[in-house]
C-alpha cells in the first residue's frame, strides 16, 4: 500500500521548498525579501536601543570611523542614501557629540566628518552587535546558505547599481558606447565623472540647506 501523499516525509527531512508560481502575496519574491529586511531590522534596533542609536545613526558611524576627513556626499554615496537624510543623522550625532565637523576653505565647503572619541568609543560596542549578529545569521543559513544569499545578494545589487562592481562597470561601458563609429556616438557627449548622463550612475545631489549650498 503505497502512502498518502505529503505523508512520506521523515521528521529529518529539510523543509519543503516553496513554489514560486503561486499567485498569493506570500509567494512574491519580492514581498518575502521585504519582510525578511523588516525582521531584521526591527531586531537590530532592539539591539541598538542599548546605545540610543538608530540604524541609520550607527550606519554613519561606522562608514566615517577610520576615514577622518569624509564629506557628507561622499558619506551619502557610501550609505546608498540621501544627502539630506545624511545630513540629518550627522547633524544629530554632532549635537550628542559622537562626530565633529569642519569646513574646508574659506568658503565653508564640504565638511569634512571625523568621530569624536566618544564617536570611536560608541562605534566599537556597534562593531561588537554586528559582530553577534552575524554569528546569528550565520547559525540561521549555515556556510552554504549564507554564501549562496550573498551571491544572490550580488546579483540584485549589479542588477540595481547598488554596488561598487555595478558603478565601475558603467564607467567603463561609457568610453565604449560613446567612441566614433559607435550608433549614437554622434548624438551623444562623453559624460564627466559625477556628471549626470544617459550612461553615467545615478547622481548623487549634493547636501544642502534650505537656499545654500553645502
Amino acid at each position: 500500500m503505497s502512502p498518502r501523499p505529503g505523508t512520506d516525509r521523515t521528521p529529518s527531512s529539510p523543509p519543503a521548498r516553496r513554489s514560486s508560481s503561486g499567485t498569493g502575496l506570500e509567494a512574491g519574491l519580492g514581498f518575502r525579501l521585504s519582510r525578511a529586511t523588516r525582521a531584521l531590522r526591527a531586531h537590530w534596533e532592539r539591539q541598538l536601543a542599548e546605545l540610543r542609536l538608530s540604524p541609520p545613526q550607527a550606519a554613519v558611524l561606522r562608514a566615517v570611523a577610520g576615514r577622518d576627513g569624509l564629506s557628507l556626499r561622499a558619506l551619502a554615496r557610501t550609505l546608498g542614501s540621501e544627502p539630506m537624510k545624511v545630513k540629518r543623522c550627522v547633524d544629530e550625532l554632532e549635537e550628542r557629540g559622537l562626530i565633529g565637523s569642519a569646513h574646508r576653505g574659506a568658503d565653508r565647503r564640504p565638511r569634512a566628518l571625523a568621530l569624536t572619541e566618544n564617536g570611536r568609543q560608541t562605534a566599537e560596542r556597534v562593531d561588537a552587535l554586528v559582530h553577534l549578529q552575524e554569528q546569528d545569521l550565520d547559525r540561521a543559513l549555515g556556510h552554504e546558505g549564507r554564501a549562496q544569499l550573498e551571491h544572490a545578494l550580488d546579483l540584485l545589487e549589479l542588477r540595481f547599481d547598488l554596488s561598487p562592481a555595478a558603478g565601475a562597470a558603467r564607467r567603463q561601458e561609457a568610453p565604449a558606447a560613446l567612441a566614433p563609429g559607435r550608433p549614437g556616438a554622434a548624438d551623444s557627449k562623453p559624460t564627466q565623472p559625477g556628471r549626470r548622463g544617459a550612461l553615467a550612475p545615478p547622481p548623487v545631489e549634493p547636501v544642502t540647506k534650505t537656499g545654500t549650498k553645502e
